[in-house]
């Protein structure tokens, strides 16, 4: 936005009546299979059915399928959330092998941090001066791992604490797994929104103590190009960290992992120069980052890092010296921007990247949600296809993979195709059951569902396949007899399921027909092998719906239920 934090708007809204929806055509329509939810902010969906609700005061919900109108509360971070503005739970993430390993992770502004004090540090409503020249109401992130015991997610472990935040706009963001199996978070500046923030107006009772005089605020998100004159090391401010699930520690590849007295900041670091990288998403069967960057005065901007396995390399997108193409004039003047200007804008210990695609404002426009499309059951024109959300026009714009190479096609900057519009509250897009995207409605507390009605006089949703472990079975382990059961599969119309597993992972749906399936897996030569199992449920009128889970056979009874990348990989890819 351009002259404020997006979400800081909530705090003066009242939630609005969803009116009339724009849609492409009549096929496409919107249900909300979700809703009584106080400000939610993220949903994430489990191969066994259950799906998870994250609200922005830090409370988490569980529902056994799409169908459960009694969800039950699992975790609840309020005491330790600082709630404000753009503050809150903002990030949710499944392992990519839940609940075989039971883990949740989060991403949320806490209550305190940094300097070893006890939180809650500001009132649960609001904090002093919060935007004054002199104030602000300093607070960290965190990255944490819950883990789910039954119904309940405790043990909260913290991978990472950091992220300094003078001002409530800008905090933390996502979660993702990528198909390496290394998950990905990122986090905004935490400088002011109303002003150019340099750090020249400090917090006395909370100062920054690492970054170098007048590099702070804003700056911050360009703190690897003034590594060495940081105290310890650069902040997370304004990046993209790629980090193992179970440590937080920077991923083995990442560009600084290996260099020698390396902090542990920078070896996680993978992009940086981000203002507000509040929502992005990966390519599917990738670890190649999307991202929408909240803008300032003119431009929202979509950013793209490359698969750190596969194109190695520091990205800096340029904030606050660059928005889009252009030198933003409240910082030409400082010295670090003028080194990213130098040789034709060339200049810097990273080069800027222009972004893949950036939108102009019209008025106060915020960037709030990005997914692909990677199902079969929309039109043909929409596979592979990039969508975006913006919070200010209640919109979703579409960026088409016309070629049908697997990546959306470059457009001019301001042009993506309208795909739909109304009084949505958007702040996530995300893919679920039938191949259909998800969507998250803040405002009214509810979770949305975009489909494809082949016939729209029929007015038929796919159902949610669900794959599980029977009792007695598990995941990993030695050569076995394995069941598995599909019976928390739905279909939303009430119809009765057809059944077809994969269950020898060769893609063909043609080895049982029953809610329930055996095999028997034997064990590799020299590798564990790992299997691919899958069931796809069909309804009446032939609506379809996939899931997946792994399973790994070790040669003897000596196994690990600990990170294994390779285990992770492929569990990601499902």
């Amino acid at each position: 936005m351009n002259w404020r934090g997006w979400l800081s708007l909530l705090i003066a809204m009242t939630p609005v009546t969803a009116g009339a929806q724009s849609w492409p055509t009549v096929n496409f329509r919107h249900t909300f299979p979700i809703g009584n939810r106080d400000q939610p902010t993220q949903i994430r969906f489990a191969h066994d059915g259950r799906v998870f609700v994250a609200e922005k005061t830090g409370r988490i919900w569980m529902y056994r399928n799409l169908l459960d109108g009694v969800p039950e509360q699992i975790a609840n971070l309020g005491a330790i959330v600082h709630q404000y503005q753009d503050r809150g739970l903002l990030g949710l993430e499944l392992d990519p092998r839940f609940p075989e390993r039971p883990y949740l992770y989060v991403l949320y502004s806490f209550n305190g941090g940094l300097f070893n004090d006890l939180p809650p540090r500001w009132p649960a409503s609001d904090c002093p001066n919060p935007t004054a020249d002199f104030a602000g109401c300093v607070i960290s992130g965190r990255l944490s791992r819950l883990t789910l015991s039954g119904n309940l997610a405790t043990d909260e472990q913290v991978l990472i604490e950091d992220w300094y935040q003078q001002y409530p706009s800008h905090s933390i963001g996502t979660l993702r797994f990528g198909a390496d199996g290394y998950l990905y978070v990122g986090g905004g500046d935490g400088a002011a929104f109303v002003h150019a923030d340099w750090g020249q107006i400090g917090n006395p009772d909370w100062p920054d103590l690492r970054s170098p005089a007048n590099q702070g605020g804003a700056l911050r998100a360009q703190g690897l190009e003034v590594e060495d004159q940081y105290t310890g090391q650069v902040w997370l401010n304004g990046t993209i960290a790629r980090v193992d699930p179970d440590s937080g520690r920077g991923a083995p590849g990442n560009p600084l992992a290996d260099i020698e007295g390396a902090s542990d900041n920078a070896r996680r670091i993978l992009a940086y120069g981000l203002r507000n990288p509040y929502r992005f998403t990966m390519r599917p069967g990738t670890s190649e980052i999307w991202i929408g960057d909240v803008g300032w005065r003119s431009w929202e901007e979509i950013n793209l890092i490359p698969d750190a396995t596969t194109s190695p390399g520091l990205r800096n997108f340029g904030w606050p010296c660059f928005e889009n193409h252009a030198h933003v004039s409240e910082y030409t003047a400082r010295p670090l921007c003028a080194a990213l200007y130098a040789n034709a804008d060339s200049g810097g210990r990273t080069p800027v990247s222009a972004p893949f695609y950036a939108y102009q404002h019209t008025s106060n426009e915020a960037i709030s949600g990005i997914v692909f499309y990677a199902g079969e059951t929309w039109p043909s024109a929409y596979h592979n296809a990039l969508f975006f959300a913006d919070y200010i026009h209640n919109s979703i714009r579409v960026i088409k993979d016309t070629d049908q190479d697997g990546i959306p096609d470059p457009v001019a900057d301001s042009s993506a195709e309208l795909f739909g519009q109304g009084n949505l509250g958007l702040v996530d897009l995300t893919t679920g059951p039938g191949d259909d995207v998800f969507f998250v409605d803040i405002n009214n507390g509810r979770i949305g569902r975009i489909s494809w009605d082949t016939n729209p006089a029929q007015r038929n949703l796919a159902p949610s396949a669900a794959i599980a472990l029977e009792a007695g079975s598990t995941a990993d382990g030695p050569p076995r007899a394995i069941t598995f059961s599909a019976g928390n599969s739905i279909d939303p119309e009430a119809g009765v399921l057809g059944y077809a597993w994969d269950l020898d992972g060769d893609g063909d749906f043609d080895d049982a027909s029953a809610s329930t399936a055996s095999a028997t897996y034997a064990a590799g030569t020299a590798q564990p092998v790992q299997v691919k199992v899958g069931v796809r449920v069909i309804d009446p009128v032939g609506a379809r719906d996939t899931a997946y889970m792994a399973i790994v056979v070790l040669r003897d009874a000596l196994f690990s239920d600990g990170f294994d990348p390779a285990t992770m990989q492929a569990a990601a890819s499902y």
